[in-house]
């Protein structure tokens, strides 16, 4: 459930899985300050932190239903709760955070002057002054006030998020405001779900109000799942800037969708996005949208009354047929956006108001469906369902095409749509993914032999932190790939080739993490690309097949279909810019075998020198009778990636 165990080698300490206090050693496995003692395959992770390099590494993990994910978090928190109270008061003190001090770190780059005060010091508003402190209460998306921090993506997800009061118990863990001064609130981070421990002290302004966000009537929710994001990502300036799926993954840890309504290579079809969005409407699934768009100017939104490059969220989807026009109902975090639209009369108002099952809250608007997608850039849809399955396994990108490489096998007992994604562990939030993650998803037939690919082969692939394919999968047993030639740079540690894989369902399923040979990914790249044809080219005894423009990587596989013979190749990748090789070289030699096939190279695209990847490569072949080396060497004995496979 807690598959994260930090540990700093030059310190001494680690980090408890369960509430996130740093302990030194010689107190592990039990947390000094919550209590909690690490279960045994966590300890044995942690004490033998390379197990995953090796062939015989297997574990078996089975999905949990969101609910009761949920309750088992609970459940936990509530203990690592009474035990931290029951510290502080033997110690007669109030629970003081030392992971995240009252200090200028903590609030990071952020003009101004901010003192920390504890609630029972802060003031409010002369409106609030009459309410007591509580965690929420009857809480409400108007309630939320964004204060001085740009963190408009995790309030308008927030926003969302209170709109379902339900959805809100399961991430605020502490319902209570308590003397000792301590929260538990639950995030998903990095495709992981942790309960991260914060204190009841708050940067305030000089007047002693709280200088970031807050909630109407003294609620402390707000401004506690602002400070224990803040915490996750280092301070409160860490928090600047962002998109909405981003802070709906975080709240919920469920998949989304970012419709791009703004795209330069895909047509736009409005009516296809409308019933996207009236479908997530009707079904009550989250939705943000956001502005931004290149072609209208500042001017243009300033004219509107709509910010620019700011997030909201989508309340409602409506047609009024006697009038055949379309509208959504968008509301601000800020409260702050004064919309007015001509078409929009008073009586059309109160029609479309009337649709509505909820009061209209604060900052809320309607607007014509034509003009939102004039000023509107994206629509970010939240799969979250509570009576979905998910899984969650964490593992590590491999540094050679030589090493075992970590895959996840899963049956399917019966058809079912599947979420699946790959969530790379950042350092730090801010940091930019210079290379493509990608997965591979074969069906296969168990017998003597494994036949790959028979009936599907999916290849996804992304540029960034998100890889992410959602679809249906029918009954059988599965083989799922990920892999990056980005870490083939010998530059990256082990803990900074971590992600996450994460795959919800309607069906409970068990995924198996084994380490396989690279050929492995091999048969699968090559059963998905040769069985469709894709980019094939015929020359004599020797075809070659490469991916797609469209693809974040490209991949050479040559083909000698001679009997007798063997294909030299030749590839001269010199005149090519911002990408990384599997085979760390821009030119190769190679020597294929007789009916054999083989990858020569994939390459991914990076933007390290903020410079467009160009790839560019010249090719010679010729048939010769006798085998030679391959430049650079391939180790054929340690399963290489790029090893000869027989057809």
């Amino acid at each position: 459930m807690f598959d994260e165990i930090l540990v700093s080698v030059d310190t001494n300490q680690w980090s408890c899985q369960f509430c996130t206090y740093t302990n030194p050693l010689s107190v592990f496995p039990k947390c000094k300050l919550c209590g909690q003692q690490l279960s045994q395959s966590a300890t044995g992770s942690l004490i033998n932190s390379s197990s995953m390099n090796t062939n015989e590494s297997s574990t078996t993990s089975m999905s949990l239903q969101v609910l009761n994910r949920q309750q088992n978090d609970e459940s936990n928190a509530k203990k690592i709760f009474l035990n931290i109270k029951s510290y502080c008061r033997q110690a007669k003190t109030h629970f003081v955070d030392d992971q995240f001090l009252p200090s200028p770190r903590s609030v990071g780059n952020i003009d101004g002057t901010f003192e920390w005060f504890r609630i029972s010091e802060i003031t409010s508003s002369s409106s609030d002054n009459r309410f007591n402190w509580t965690v929420y209460s009857s809480p409400e998306s108007s309630d939320i006030q964004q204060g001085r921090l740009g963190d408009c993506w995790l309030m308008a997800a927030l926003a969302l998020v209170t709109e379902r009061p339900k959805m809100l118990e399961h991430i605020i863990l502490t319902k209570q405001v308590n003397q000792e001064g301590v929260y538990l609130i639950r995030l998903c981070h990095n495709g992981l779900w942790k309960i991260i421990i914060v204190d009841d002290c708050f940067p305030c302004t000089e007047h002693k109000q709280l200088a970031f966000s807050k909630s109407n009537r003294r609620q402390l929710y707000v401004p506690l799942i602002e400070k224990a994001c803040a915490k996750l990502f280092g301070s409160y300036s860490a928090l600047t800037s962002g998109q909405t799926e981003e802070g709906l993954h975080i709240l919920t840890g469920a998949p989304c969708v970012r419709i791009n309504l703004n795209s330069e290579t895909n047509i736009l079809d409005q009516d296809i996005i409308w019933a996207k969005l009236l479908s997530a409407c009707e079904a009550r699934l989250l939705i943000g949208a956001a502005t931004g768009c290149d072609d209208v100017s500042e001017e243009d939104y300033k004219r509107a009354n709509i910010h620019s490059c700011h997030a909201f969220s989508i309340l409602a989807a409506c047609f009024l047929s006697h009038i055949s026009m379309q509208f959504v109902l968008v509301r601000d975090p800020h409260a702050q956006t004064n919309y007015n639209e001509e078409s929009i009369t008073s009586s059309i108002r109160d029609q479309l108001n009337s649709t509505l099952s909820f009061s209209l809250p604060s900052g809320a608007f309607w607007i014509s469906w034509p003009v939102f997608l004039k000023f509107f850039n994206s629509i970010t849809i939240s799969s979250y369902a509570s009576d979905n399955y998910d899984v969650r396994e964490v593992a590590q990108y491999t540094q050679s095409s030589a090493k075992p490489i970590p895959s996840f096998h899963f049956y399917v007992s019966k058809t079912s749509n599947f979420d699946i994604s790959l969530i790379y562990h950042r350092k730090y939030r801010g940091s930019t993914l210079t290379h493509t993650q990608s997965f591979i998803l074969c069906d296969v037939e168990y017998g003597l032999d494994r036949d790959i690919g028979k009936s599907v082969a999916i290849l996804e692939s992304r540029y960034g932190t998100f890889t992410h394919w959602t679809g249906s999968l029918s009954p059988g047993f599965y083989v799922l790939v990920p892999f990056s030639t980005g870490f083939c740079n010998e530059k990256y540690s082990d803990t900074e080739r971590h992600y996450t894989l994460v795959m919800h369902s309607k069906i409970p399923i068990d995924i198996q993490l084994a380490n396989e040979p690279a050929t492995l990914l091999a048969d699968c790249l090559i059963a998905a690309v040769s069985k469709e044809n894709i980019n094939k080219t015929t020359d004599a005894d020797f075809n070659y097949y490469t991916t797609p423009e469209k693809s974040h990587f490209s991949m050479f596989i040559a083909e000698n279909s001679s009997f007798t013979n063997y294909l030299n190749l030749d590839i001269d990748m010199t005149d090519s810019t911002c990408i990384s090789s599997s085979r760390k070289s821009f030119i190769t030699h190679d020597c294929i075998p007789p009916r054999h096939r083989q990858i020569i190279f994939l390459t991914e695209w990076t933007h390290e020198r903020n410079q467009p990847a160009r790839m560019n490569y010249l090719y010679q072949s010729s048939f010769v009778t006798n085998s030679n080396h391959s430049v650079p060497e391939i180790n054929i004995s340690e399963n290489d990636f790029h090893s000869f496979r027989s057809f």
